[in-house]
C-alpha cells in the first residue's frame, strides 16, 4: 500500500481541536486498506451491541466495550503509522 502522504491528513494542532482530529482520523479510515477497514468496522459493531445490549451501570458490557475499544486504538495506531502520520501530534490533539 502507499502511505498517504502527510500533507493529505491534516494533523491537529491546537489542543481542543477535537473536529480536526475527528477528520485525521477519518480519513485514515478512508484510506485503510480493505481488511484493515473490515476488522475496525467488526470492532465498532461489537463496540456498539455492547454498549446497546446493557445498562451504563452493568459492568459485563463496560468491560466488553473498554476491550473493543483496547482493539480499535491498536488498529488506528497501526493505520496511523502505516500512513505516515506522527503519532504524537494526532495523540495529542
Amino acid at each position: 500500500m502507499t502511505p498517504i502522504p502527510s500533507a493529505a491528513i491534516p494533523v491537529p494542532r491546537a489542543m481542543g481541536d477535537r473536529t480536526t482530529r475527528l477528520r485525521t482520523l477519518a480519513g485514515v479510515l478512508r484510506q485503510a486498506p480493505a481488511s484493515d477497514a473490515e476488522l475496525l468496522l467488526a470492532g465498532l459493531a461489537r463496540m456498539l451491541e455492547a454498549h446497546m445490549g446493557g445498562s451504563h451501570d452493568d459492568a459485563v458490557s463496560n468491560a466488553r466495550i473498554r476491550a473493543q475499544l483496547d482493539n480499535i486504538q491498536l488498529l488506528m495506531a497501526l493505520e496511523i503509522e502505516r500512513a505516515g502520520i506522527d503519532p504524537q501530534a494526532a495523540r495529542a490533539a
